[in-house]
């Protein structure tokens, strides 16, 4: 629906911004207390103004604008005190010994999960040191010359643990919890059971700001499905970010988060209209024969892939640009080459891990595992070199 999400995702970017303002207000010692109590008493002024209001004058002639201001108002300066009470929990000093147990049993978990890794028989040594890498973040034993490719070719962000990566797994959990059925008890477990997982893994990985940011829209969207609410992208988009720069204000000037968010508005709010520039070659509906052949139609995957790769591109791009003074010129290349293929990595990778600790992995699928890894690295240093 036009339009639909778009007070929240304003109130979501007024906060945002007041949480960057409020790390900077907030930090001399001498008025953070200040800051966190005018900004408390702002936001709450702020937000009642417009329901102290009464006449029907008022509604005419100004309301329409007012409100919307004000609640703006109420947002922005909600975001300077949520900031101004970071900071101030920051200044609690707290000794590594006192770190939460689920953080210390999922650091002990991701040193097993690399150690099962390690121990895979693969043909190559660099596809045990690229699947640590796509699936626990860890690129220090990756070899210079693929880092280099990766990076020439426009792929470092699949090298970085991110959202994207994350968005796998979440496919694999779902399908793995699929068997469980469709009633509503099995739907609360299933999405239950994929939310706790997918956050036991952000934690494990290090809890980045990408794929918090991707842990919080599974959340998010399993939560509406469960309570069979409508889940507009944005509206889930403008939940996330309000609720990750509540928790973590700092993030905000990560360059990290901000491509991540860049990029999954690029898919939210460009993709669906590129996508539909390529016509189906059948109207919907018009029979089975027709159907089935759209679905499995190798041009219309090709572009909806490239329509994502150039949403993701064109909204990043001018933070790319700012940040590290260059652009990737191959980036479609690459994108349309490494994607897949490293999807198709981490999707045989998990079973791989798996079914190899247990002792009862299949050589074929090894063999199948490091196919791919070698593909894509051996592809990006084409691409790299052109």
């Amino acid at each position: 629906m036009k339009g639909e999400g778009k007070g929240l995702t304003d109130f979501a970017l007024m906060f945002a911004a007041g949480s960057w303002a409020g790390l900077h207000i907030g930090p001399q010692k001498e008025i953070i207390h200040t800051v966190t109590a005018v900004s408390f008493l702002a936001a709450v002024a702020a937000g009642l103004f417009p329901a102290v209001l009464s006449g029907n004058r008022y509604r005419l002639h100004a309301g329409e604008f007012l409100q919307p201001l004000f609640l703006n108002l109420s947002f922005f300066f909600a975001g300077i005190y949520s900031a101004s009470v970071f900071l101030m929990a920051g200044n609690i000093p707290c000794s590594p010994e006192n770190r939460p147990f689920l953080q210390k049993t999922a650091e002990i978990s991701v040193l097993k999960l690399k150690e099962a890794i390690l121990d895979i028989p693969f043909r190559h040594e660099e596809s045990n040191a690229m699947i640590l890498a796509l699936v626990t973040g860890d690129r220090a034993l990756l070899p210079r010359h693929v880092s280099e490719a990766f990076r020439i070719s426009g792929a470092s962000h699949i090298l970085a643990l991110s959202g994207m990566h994350l968005g796998v797994i979440y496919i694999i959990l779902t399908r793995m919890f699929s068997v469980i059925g469709n009633s509503p008890k099995a739907l609360w477990f299933r999405s239950m059971m994929v939310t706790g997982v997918s956050g036991y893994y952000t934690v494990m990985t290090g809890a980045g700001a990408s794929i918090v940011r991707a842990f919080l829209f599974i959340a998010l969207n399993e939560t509406a499905k469960c309570t069979g609410r409508k889940r507009p992208p944005m509206n889930i988009f403008s939940t996330g970010l309000m609720i990750q720069a509540a928790m973590s204000p700092e993030v905000l000037e990560s360059v990290g988060f901000q491509l991540s968010y860049l990029a999954m508005a690029g898919i939210y709010l460009l993709y669906p209209k590129m996508k539909d520039w390529y016509k189906e070659p059948f109207p919907p509906g018009k029979g089975r024969t027709a159907g089935k052949l759209f679905k499995t139609s190798p041009m219309k995957k090709l572009w909806d892939t490239a329509a994502m790769s150039i949403s993701c591109q064109l909204f990043t791009a001018p933070a790319v640009w700012y940040y590290f003074g260059s652009f990737p010129p191959y980036f479609l290349i690459t994108n349309l080459i490494a994607v897949p293929l490293s999807t198709v990595a981490i999707n045989l990778s998990i079973p791989v891990i798996i079914l190899h600790r247990a002792g009862i992995c299949p050589d074929i699928l090894i063999r199948a595992d490091d196919l791919a890894i070698q593909a894509m690295c051996r592809s990006l240093e084409i691409i790299s070199g052109l």
